[in-house]
């Protein structure tokens, strides 16, 4: 029998001997590295640069040891589209380089969250067209199979929220359970050798283990866990730590209670127990209704965001947090906490001291047992009412607003702590990312999720920047300060000069520019000034559908987008489409929101500069990945256009700059830059 590192160089042969293909040495240099710490149950943290290959130098391995020593391996990336990818695209390659009797016995699985998988009791009871066109091209059962059956239709998202797999289930005791394609996916996730999934599921999955007794979650025991997209566990960690009361989650409950009335009243009848059963239930959905009303009148009342509790005590003490207490409104929002868990709590003893009777009676054990996981999905939401008022470890719980809308909310702004035991203390892990080290050094990331790696590398990129790409830094004066702009009221002097530049651009580029905006206001503010002909289209990212826009951008070659956060990070669009990226300001955190502010105190507790520990190492973590966008293949070339007129006037700037691809020349004219780097080429325009 080979060994796992025979099994790699093997597959590394057959795949430089494919058509097409380009040797990389430090592709196969990380694969071998990701085996060593395989084999010695270690762990590491590598950045490994666009085009290096780091989908199949993680795949490679995987199955080499999945062979060769049955070792489970779990992959995960940030989004449900590059974890599709990693399984439907790259491991059907990784898996052709080895021999068919090898794999045929490797299961491999992938798992993303439940509300992404249609429900197949929902399908039965949904138009049979729609089902039937569903689950003819479904093969994973996930929404964006959903999305390709019905590419024309009008109202996918509102269609799909009635098939999909809903928050909370009857689970095993569901008819469809055995065929559920959720389940199923959890089923198979819990005995395959790989599986693909995304940093969400990994969190809720050590989230389960933690609290079972069994230390069981929805992946079951694996032995190697590699974390790609790295730079994006934070947001995903804070993500499934935090804790939410607001109208939205208050309707989720009531749809949970609507199941659970349904799911028992076939025990409650025979029983003789339906009247009082239903009216359980019918209380608690008014007192659930009365509440939204108390919420929003709440909000009303306060009109702005405000800190409710944070822990520990020294960050409720501090005077930045001080500023922002809800002061005399706090018992307010107090009363819908306790409201709501209290409200749970009395429906829940109710529900309890009937299925105890049924049990005793012998009545209905089945359906009884369906509503377990309702029940324990309620008193997880009243437990986490009770804890918005006596936050653990280090948190915020505050009054946050969106418009009209608003939620009481509990986030965690340290994860460090946590993380240990929930991931790194598990076993054997490494993260990666084609951006993940900051100034030559992996110390932002590490403080930031509590890692402490046994090794740490960073990989050359495969890219020579100094002929691909050069940087346009527009001459002093040309754009206001927006700090200045702001503070002085010359926001609109800023926005039009922001357009002149964007409009220069544009035109010398022939479009094919994408264009980084730190906020809507900012985009819109500088779209009604923009002017370009016709012929040079400029998409807007709207509130919804950032994907149909981002697919138009790569359609129409001469088109411009002008793009907001889903777009600093993980869009692709390799090729002369997007030969500029246009990042108009650094995107520095302003800490006027609760959590922000939480977190700079609490930094401040601990002795270090906010601005310097934490906000400009953030702001060149996203520059890093905003510039990313520009160079994705060895043939692509183009301009990276940074318009923040700081970069050339603060101390910051030079460091942000030195975090950006090495060699790049510059240009303080666009045209100049465009003809240097030859895309002012005939043959490249439209």
């Amino acid at each position: 029998m080979s060994t796992a590192r025979q099994l790699i160089e093997k597959a590394f042969e057959r795949l430089e001997a494919m058509p097409g293909y380009v040797r990389r040495n430090d592709q196969l240099q990380l694969a071998l590295l990701l085996s060593d710490l395989i084999d010695g149950k270690s762990t590491g943290i590598f950045e490994a640069p666009t085009g290096l290959g780091k989908s199949l130098a993680s795949l490679i391995p995987a199955i080499a040891h999945g062979i060769a020593d049955k070792t489970r391996v779990v992959i995960s990336t940030y989004t449900n589209v590059l974890a599709e990818q990693y399984y439907k695209r790259d491991l059907p390659l990784a898996l052709s380089l080895f021999e068919a009797v090898d794999v045929a016995a490797l299961k491999t699985q992938f798992l993303i969250g439940r509300q992404r998988y249609a429900c197949k009791a929902a399908l039965e009871q949904a138009d049979g067209s729609i089902s039937e066109r569903f689950q003819d091209v479904a093969e994973l059962g996930i929404e964006t199979e959903f999305n390709q059956a019905f590419a024309k239709g009008k109202g996918l998202l509102k269609m799909w929220q009635t098939i999909s797999v809903p928050p909370v289930c009857p689970g095993r005791l569901c008819p469809q359970y055995n065929d559920c394609y959720y389940y199923r996916a959890r089923r198979q996730a819990e005995r395959a050798t790989l599986v693909i999934t995304n940093h969400s599921v990994v969190i809720q999955d050590a989230i389960l283990a933690s609290q079972s007794v069994e230390g069981k979650g929805l992946l079951g025991q694996f032995d190697f866990l590699l974390l790609d997209e790295a730079h994006d566990l934070y947001a995903a960690a804070t993500g499934g730590l935090e804790f939410e009361l607001s109208e939205k989650k208050l309707s989720m409950l009531a749809g949970v209670v609507n199941k659970l009335e349904e799911t028992l009243i076939s025990t409650a009848g025979p029983a003789g127990d339906s009247r009082e059963w239903m009216k359980h239930c019918e209380d608690l959905r008014q007192k659930l209704d009365r509440l939204k009303v108390d919420l929003l009148s709440y909000s009303m009342e306060v009109g702005r965001p405000g800190i409710l509790a944070a822990s520990p005590a020294e960050v409720w003490d501090h005077p930045a947090v001080k500023q922002h207490h809800s002061g005399q409104n706090v018992d307010s929002s107090r009363s819908i906490a306790d409201t709501a868990g209290s409200s749970l709590e009395e429906f829940l003893q109710a529900a309890y001291r009937l299925l105890e009777r049924w049990k005793e009676e012998g009545v209905g054990y089945e359906t009884v047992e369906s509503a377990r996981n309702y029940l324990t999905y309620l008193d997880s939401y009243a437990l986490g009412c009770r804890s918005l008022f006596d936050p653990k470890g280090v948190a915020v719980s505050y009054l946050g607003m969106n418009g009209t809308a608003s939620h009481l909310k509990q986030d965690a702004i340290d994860i460090s702590e946590p993380m240990q035991s929930l991931l790194w203390d598990r076993g054997p892990w490494a993260c990666m990312s084609a951006t993940l080290a900051l100034d030559g050094t992996f110390d932002h990331f590490k403080r930031l999720v509590g890692a402490t790696p046994a090794f740490e590398e960073i990989l050359p990129t495969p890219f020579d920047f100094s002929t691909q790409a050069a940087l346009y830094l527009p001459a002093a004066g040309s754009i206001p300060d927006p700090t200045i702009a702001r503070k002085q009221g010359l926001e609109d002097e800023y926005y039009r000069a922001v357009a002149r530049e964007l409009s220069r651009i544009i035109m010398a580029m022939n479009g094919r520019t994408l264009a980084l905006f730190h906020s809507r206001k900012e985009m819109e503010g500088v779209m009604g000034y923009m002017s370009v002909p016709s012929d040079l289209p400029i998409l807007i990212q709207s509130r919804s559908g950032a994907g149909a826009v981002g697919q138009k951008f790569v359609e129409d070659i001469n088109s411009s987008l002008f793009a907001l956060r889903s777009f600093w990070t993980g869009f692709d669009a390799p090729g002369e489409t997007l030969s500029c990226v246009a990042v108009v300001r650094v995107p520095f955190e302003v800490p006027i929101d609760p959590a922000p502010i939480a977190r700079m105190a609490w930094l401040h507790c601990q002795g270090q500069d906010p601005f310097q520990s934490h906000t400009l190492p953030a702001a060149k973590m996203m520059m890093r990945q905003g510039v990313g966008r520009l160079i994705r293949r060895a043939e692509d070339r183009g301009i990276i256009a940074l318009l923040d007129a700081r970069l050339k006037t603060k101390r910051y700037g030079e460091e942000i700059l030195d975090n950006l691809p090495p060699d790049m020349r510059t240009f303080e004219e666009i045209d100049l830059a465009v003809d240097w780097i030859g895309l002012s080429d005939p043959v490249l325009i439209a």
